[in-house]
């Protein structure tokens, strides 16, 4: 071996020649040649390893795999490749390294022995099993995936395929390997794939989510949620697309069955609705008769005795009214169709006028009803005036219900915000029995009090404190209370409310108060030839009813029991206003006020008036849109109805104008 030329070499070099024993048994070996590298190897302090044995510079060396080795290289007169003794076997069958440096040894026969060649290789062994380390490490996550994940190449062919998606698809392991995705896929769904596959190559998409569906090993159709992304791979030079397929047949089954609850909640809902409107219609109906018969007695100069007996039946029908209206509000809270609807008002007005409404209630108990509204009220407000009254009255009445002496105040406040905007806070204190600290969350739960025995002393749903809640909820506030018991409550009703524009008082309760406020105001103003009523509905009662309030007050009334039998009347006579029932059999109110309107009749433009039982809210507004001149609720209350006919007759023509024009 010319060692000049070995020299210039970054690895070592070095040519053997074997010592045998009298047997001819290689037992040592002799350096005949070695380069620089070799030398400064075995002998770090200098000189050179020519001549000298082996055996005699590491002794360990006739027990080594390199010993053996190069016995076999030199007998057999073929080469020979072995890395130091440091690698094991790891627990997958791979050789690893385990001490620091890694050597590789190549021998070669030579004339004289053989030559070794020897180059260290630590750093590419690491890099081996770090990239060995890596793919099992992914393999396993891959495999472990809940996901089927497969990886492809431009030509469509799979070159990778986890266990999920082979159990996916019916497969056996490693039986995906090498088919076309076009062979797992509908020829559309595979269509679809190569486009946002040509997407992505074109940089368009980075990702790309398709519902597909896949073909299993037996021809059933799984539909997936499939993620594609792709990524280059410089070892294959192409393109490798990876895809995430998710079996979503659970989740649509899910997604089905919650729309067909979501379904059946909706309808229920709807069912629940119109339950409550009919059960309104139902009850009020009846209620018509017997609160408007016992108004019409209660002003017939009845005697002590009967007029005591008659207030008993008004006050237990608006008892009954009450409860109504309390499960009604209860049912549009909890159906999120409760609406608040704001208004230009005059809170103190309004404070001022539901105190006195229960002063008469105080007075039979003894006790004072007093309010105090602080100037920091701002004159006008827009609120929603129906509910604001509902919540201070429910709380007022509370109050009086349970103090059986002593005082009930309410005291009003107003704290500016931000935006022209205000907060209202209203405390109702009373003298009364007092809640204990453990009842006092449970007041504001639905048909609940505080003690079981209240009802049965006091009376009462258990409605008000809850509904009041929810109503000051909606308004931007809420309903809290402190108590002691034996000593009294102070309930604290807030809410939210923006300053209206600037209104004098005066204006503000001129339009704000009825245009008739009794039998007497409203008659004041009518003469019997000039205002001719006539009254639709189906019930005879409801008919008598209205007739006797309007005709105390002075109108000509006339009775048609159904639509057909109110156009009918419309065409022989002429009327000022008509009374319209909407719910009746044959032809309903609505759609004969449509033929009316839609008619040639002389009375095509009277006024009318919605007369129903239809109590929900938004039903006002509703028969106004459609062309109502108004609306009643039943059950029909004296002054109510005639404010709302004298209005209508204001604002409407005249059957002397009418008659100008015919």
């Amino acid at each position: 071996m010319d060692a000049a030329i070995f020299d210039l070499l970054p690895f070592t070099c070095v040519e053997i020649s074997p010592i045998r024993d009298e047997d001819g048994t290689i037992v040592d070996f002799v350096w005949e040649s070695a380069n620089d590298s070799a030398n400064r190897v075995v002998l770090p302090e200098g000189g050179s390893i020519v001549g000298l044995r082996v055996c005699d510079i590491d002794p360990a060396y006739r027990e080594s795999e390199m010993f053996f080795d190069a016995v076999k290289c030199i007998e057999t007169g073929q080469p020979r490749e072995l890395d130091n003794s440091g690698r094991r076997p790891s627990p997958h069958g791979r050789l690893r390294h385990l001490q620091g440096t890694v050597i590789r040894y190549m021998m070669v026969p030579s004339e004289k022995g053989c030559i070794i060649f020897s180059i260290e290789i630590t750093d590419i062994i690491n890099a081996r099993d770090e990239a060995f380390d890596s793919v099992e490490m992914f393999k396993a996550a891959f495999d472990h995936a809940v996901q089927g994940i497969t990886l492809t190449t431009e030509s469509s062919d799979i070159i990778y395929a986890n266990s999920a998606i082979h159990e996916l698809l019916g497969y056996e392991p490693g039986e995906m390997v090498g088919k076309s995705s076009s062979e797992i896929m509908r020829p559309e769904d595979y269509r679809a794939v190569v486009k946002a596959g040509t997407q992505m190559w074109g940089g368009k998409l980075d990702q790309q989510i398709i519902d597909l569906i896949l073909i299993g090993k037996t021809g059933e159709e799984i539909v997936v949620s499939n993620a594609l992304s792709s990524v280059y791979s410089e070892v294959r030079g192409e393109r490798i697309y990876i895809s995430h397929a998710r079996d979503v047949r659970e989740d649509r089954k899910l997604a089905h069955k919650l729309a067909s609850a979501v379904q059946k909640a909706e309808l229920a809902t709807l069912l629940k609705s119109e339950f409550l409107a009919n059960m309104s219609h139902e009850i009020r109906t009846p209620l018509n008769g017997i609160l408007g018969m016992a108004q019409v007695l209660a002003s017939s100069g009845l005697d002590d005795v009967r007029a005591d007996q008659v207030n008993v039946i008004l006050e237990s029908g608006n008892a009954l009214l009450s409860i109504l209206n309390d499960i009604l509000d209860l049912s549009k809270i909890e159906a999120g169709r409760m609406e608040v609807t704001v208004i230009e008002a005059d809170l103190r007005h309004k404070l001022d006028r539901v105190c006195k409404l229960y002063e008469p209630t105080a007075d039979d108990k003894g006790l004072k009803l007093k309010l105090f509204v602080d100037p920091s009220v701002p004159a006008a407000l827009t609120i929603d005036p129906v509910r604001v009254r509902q919540c201070v009255g429910n709380l007022i009445s509370n109050a009086i219900k349970f103090t059986d002496s002593g005082d009930v105040l309410v005291v009003a406040t107003g704290q500016p915000l931000a935006d022209k905007r205000v907060k209202i806070t209203i405390h109702i204190s009373d003298t009364g029995c007092g809640i204990p600290a453990d009842k006092v969350d449970r007041i504001f739960e639905s048909f609940a009090q505080a003690d079981g025995t209240t009802t049965r002393k006091y009376g009462g749903t258990g409605l008000g404190l809850p509904i009041t809640r929810q109503l000051a909820q909606l308004m931007g506030g809420d309903v809290s209370v402190v108590s002691e018991p034996g000593k009294g409550s102070i309930f604290t009703f807030t809410f939210e409310s923006e300053i209206a524009e600037s209104v004098s008082r005066d204006a503000l309760l001129r339009k704000l108060e009825p245009v008739a406020t009794s039998p007497k105001a409203a008659s004041a103003e009518v003469t019997p030839n000039a205002r001719r009523i006539l009254v639709v509905d189906d019930n005879a009662i409801n008919r008598r009813v209205a007739r006797t309030f309007l005709e105390q007050s002075g109108y000509e009334i006339d009775e048609a029991h159904d639509g057909k039998h109110a156009l009918e009347k419309l065409d022989g006579s002429q009327f000022d206003l008509v009374l319209m029932d909407i719910h009746m059999p044959e032809l309903d109110g609505q759609r004969a006020f449509d033929q009316l309107r839609a008619g040639e009749s002389s009375n095509r433009d009277v006024p009318v008036i919605a007369l129903t039982a239809d109590s929900m809210r938004g039903d006002r507004e509703k028969y106004i849109a459609r062309g109502f001149s108004g609306y009643v609720s039943k059950p029909v209350d004296q002054r109510s109805i005639l404010s709302v006919v004298e209005e209508a007759l204001a604002g409407g023509t005249t059957l002397s104008e009418r008659r100008r024009r015919a």
